[in-house]
């Protein structure tokens, strides 16, 4: 490669195609914004004339204003957020709450009288709303597959995931779940309120923004042709009516502000037609005042408020709306149980990858008004979607834990296996599960899976559930499904099966010793066969389309797993070792979430606010060390796991892969890197996006040297534009227009996908020194549109230029060649990029870093 390369974009080749696109979260400094910085402080200046300081003096009253609009407007979206996440968990937990009633009912009253009529009852309803959440999540938003925890995952880590949190989305997950967990699929509800908080907090996020920042690019584009043509067929004689000049056309589009068609958008409409001049006149002036009059339809109060644009702007910022995201979906855990400070902390600890104290007041607001306005609405006035309490049993003395505590241990390892061993054959299945695009087979597979649970469910209580008299203290808590037993007794497994996992979890963790001497209502085999047999459901029901999650179905499956252990010690020891198998049935559940998700600090204070059990924090905190300890030593928790599988989304942990270890920045890099120069001609910027797919392109000024970045969606706008605005000598005001656009084209309705592109080939036009000078002289006063493009098609060159140095980053953060990978991994999440050029000695860009080839340098 030459020391100085020429200054042609050149195309990079990758092998990490197919991952979604990254998130671009700042846009820097460009020039535009520096030069309303400078102007504002140059204007402060005591020297400065008179009504500039005026003007200063007002425009520091109208920031201090903006400040404080949007620190409130972020405030008053967070309480927002918070009240609809606790009033959408409440109406999903009374929602499946009374299916989940409804069937228990069926079972219990009427299976011992008329069990094929029941049996079957039971089938076609299950399997009924488990294709009603699989057409959910498969036909009408793909994107409300599963938990979606993962997902919202790489959202926050910087991966743009198509539609996820879209309103279309959240809608399908909302009715998707509550069909999934009516459905008795071992799923539960808890997961997908992650998902359904955060979508609410991105739909109430981007609302405004969209509504007053952004136009239906489509609408726009179909109506304009949609006139052209019937001006056309009507006449082209109308072009001069009611004298509206040029100029006059010219400083309306100007302080309009909100639209960015193009004359070359109109002359592609009707091919060029050159007798069509006056048809086009006529048409951009009528367009220009129905765009007028649409602005102040749009701001019926405001005009052209800075003030509002400001606070929508900041609104719409990718930081901001990521901070948004967080407070949702810690508001959605904090909502399902009713743990508010471990929403926070799953939010730090396992949802969010970036921080700030500004991140952890908005999450802890917003989960607290979610918990607060679900026991408002809760009529049981419980503070979660799955408040379970042991109030009968005793606290735990420090006798208690120095005579169990070797069992506590072992227990906890024992139910933390039960979570490890979920997560590999969850892992192993997932290679026999259909692809994606197979639609049809994925919701057969909803309906099998379905059938096969509720198969499995009917014949463990059938076959191997023994009858038994429920205990007095429980009896007036509805405490038990008959199923085919006699009168006045419970089958032990169907009471487990066939009732709310809630409530069942709610009496394993009662087992307490009120009722020494007495049954408790369950027995330890069945409680050992409802273990294995839940974890064969939970194996079958993940990965499926319907939407679900696991805390619930883990909880249900530790907390049998550990009550099993509980009552074969009780059993087993003495009555003076006063065990309660409930302390351990709570050990067994926090060591099974444990073991699936390796959570610690944010699983201690979620176990210990939702069960309302301080007493009981030092079983749990060792339930918690001892589960994760045996599960690292395994494998990954299910999360890390599903997210270092994924071939579309590039996740980066927090601790950088082993196989970065000994190399450097050269070693991971894609190169020869995409490139462009400062002033580059419009078709061979089009001609870049339409043969790549990257999404950053570094941009070298004359002499070859790095001199910033510039992003596909700024290119995109630029291309959008005439050819006039694009240009070096547009104006200050379609600068800043054309640099609004840039920075909210992110939430647009309507959005231009990457092309796909192929990697090969350069392109063909290229600018040396003295044609770049000499054009940039040429076009440095304005001009109207005619003369523009009369130069344009008459002059020199067949191609019009835009000007990227405007618009470009001018101080990316770049690394040398000898830069350690490790190091580079750790600059991407500390500094959230998207992009990172290599450059040598001389600053020459040598290669590209992204987080797809951070990714692809892992084995695999």
């Amino acid at each position: 490669m030459p020391d100085h390369p020429p200054t042609h974009p050149r195309v990079v080749r990758r092998t990490s195609a197919g991952y979604y696109e990254s998130i671009s979260y700042d846009l820097g400094v460009n020039a535009v914004l520096r030069r309303r910085i400078n102007r504002d402080s140059v204007n402060s200046q005591p020297r400065a004339p008179p009504a500039r300081r005026v003007a200063s003096h007002a425009a520091s009253r109208l920031e201090s204003r903006v400040r404080f609009a949007a620190r409130a407007s972020r405030y008053a979206l967070t309480v927002v957020i918070g009240v609809i996440t606790g009033a959408c968990a409440w109406g999903v937990s009374a929602a499946t709450m009374q299916i989940v009633t409804m069937q228990s009912a069926l079972v219990s009253r009427y299976y011992g009288d008329d069990a094929r009529a029941t049996t079957t009852v039971f089938f076609v309803t299950s399997a009924t709303l488990g294709l009603v959440g699989g057409w959910m999540a498969i036909f009408y938003a793909p994107a409300a597959s599963g938990g979606g925890v993962t997902q919202v995952m790489a959202t926050l880590n910087g991966a743009r995931v198509p539609g996820l949190l879209s309103g279309r989305t959240l809608a399908a997950k909302i009715v998707g779940v509550i069909a999934g967990v009516g459905s008795a699929l071992a799923i539960g509800p808890e997961g997908p309120m992650v998902h359904i908080g955060a979508g609410i907090a991105s739909v109430c996020a981007l609302y405004w923004p969209r509504k007053f920042l952004c136009e239906d690019k489509e609408e726009a584009e179909a109506s304009r042709a949609d006139a052209l043509r019937r001006r056309y067929n009507e006449t082209a004689s109308s072009s001069s009516e009611d004298g509206y000049t040029d100029d006059d056309y010219s400083d309306e589009r100007s302080e309009s502000g909100a639209w960015a068609s193009s004359e070359s958008d109109d002359e592609e409409i009707l091919d060029g037609d050159g007798a069509m001049d006056g048809l086009l006149a006529e048409s951009r002036r009528r367009r220009a005042r129905r765009r007028a009059a649409t602005r102040r339809q749009r701001w019926p109060r405001f005009g052209e408020s800075q003030k509002l644009d400001a606070v929508l702007l900041d609104l719409a910022a990718p930081s901001t709306h990521r901070d948004f995201v967080s407070a949702g979906a810690a508001a959605g855990l904090a909502a399902a149980f009713g743990a508010p400070i471990g929403g926070v902390l799953f939010s730090f600890e396992e949802a969010s990858t970036y921080w700030s104290q500004r991140t952890m007041w908005r999450c802890l607001i917003c989960a607290a008004i979610a918990s607060f306005v679900l026991a408002l609405l809760d009529l049981r006035g419980n503070p979660g979607m799955v408040f379970i309490t042991g109030d009968s049993l005793r606290p735990t003395t420090p006798r208690d834990y120095f005579h169990q505590l070797p069992f506590f241990v072992i227990v906890a390892a024992l139910a933390g296996l039960t979570g490890v061993t979920f997560n590999k054959i969850q892992a192993w299945t997932s290679r026999f599960r259909p692809a994606p695009k197979h639609k049809i087979a994925r919701l057969f597979e909803c309906v099998a899976v379905v059938l096969a649970t509720v198969g499995i469910r009917f014949a463990a209580s059938a076959f191997a559930g023994q009858c038994m008299a429920p205990p007095d203290a429980w009896v007036e808590d509805g405490f038990g499904v008959r199923f085919n037993c006699p009168e006045g007794e419970i089958n032990d497994i169907a009471t487990v099966f066939f009732v709310y996992p809630g409530r069942a979890i709610g009496w394993m963790f009662g087992m307490a010793e009120h009722v020494w001497g007495e049954a408790y209502g369950f027995t330890a085999q069945g409680l050992g066969i409802a273990a294995v047999c839940y974890l064969v459901m939970m194996a079958l029901a993940f990965g499926i389309a319907v939407p679900g999650g696991l805390f619930m179905p883990s909880l249900f499956l530790g907390a049998c797993t550990g009550a099993c252990s509980g009552l074969m010690l009780k059993a087993a020891l003495p009555e003076s070792w006063d065990i309660q198998p409930g302390i351990y049935a709570l050990i067994g559940a926090t060591s099974a979430l444990g073991g699936v998700f390796r959570s610690s600090v944010s699983l201690v204070v979620i176990m210990v606010e939702s069960t309302n059990g301080q007493a009981f924090v030092f079983a749990i905190i060792v339930a918690v060390i001892v589960s994760n300890l045996v599960g690292n030593y395994f494998a990954h928790g299910i999360y890390h796991a599903e997210l270092s599988r994924s071939k579309t989304v590039a996740y980066l942990p927090r601790d950088p892969s082993s196989s970065l270890d000994g190399k450097t920045a050269a070693d991971v890099m894609a190169t020869p890197a995409a490139f462009l120069p400062e002033i580059a001609f419009r078709d061979a910027v089009k001609s870049l996006l339409e043969h790549t797919t990257h999404n950053g392109f570094p941009v070298v000024d004359d002499r070859g040297k790095l001199s910033g970045l510039i992003l596909r969606s700024q290119l995109e706008v630029l291309l959008a534009a005439s050819p006039r605005d694009a240009a070096p000598s547009a104006s200050e005001t379609t600068q800043s227009r054309l640099d609004l656009e840039m920075r909210t084209a992110h939430i647009q309705r309507v959005t231009k996908g990457a092309t796909p592109g192929v990697a090969a080939g350069l392109l063909d036009e290229t600018l040396d020194d003295i044609e770049v000078e000499r054009i940039m002289r040429t076009n440095s006063t304005p001009r109207r549109p005619a003369d523009a493009d009369a130069d344009h098609a008459g002059g020199d060159f067949a191609s019009p230029l835009v000007d990227i140095r405007t618009y470009m980053n001018p101080a990316p953060l770049a690394v040398p060649l000898d830069y350690p990978a490790d190091r580079a991994h750790g600059v991407f999440l500390s500094l959230a990029l998207r992009h990172l050029p290599v450059i040598d000695d001389e600053h020459i860009v040598r290669g590209i870093i992204t987080r797809k080839d951070l990714i692809d340098a892992r084995p695999h």
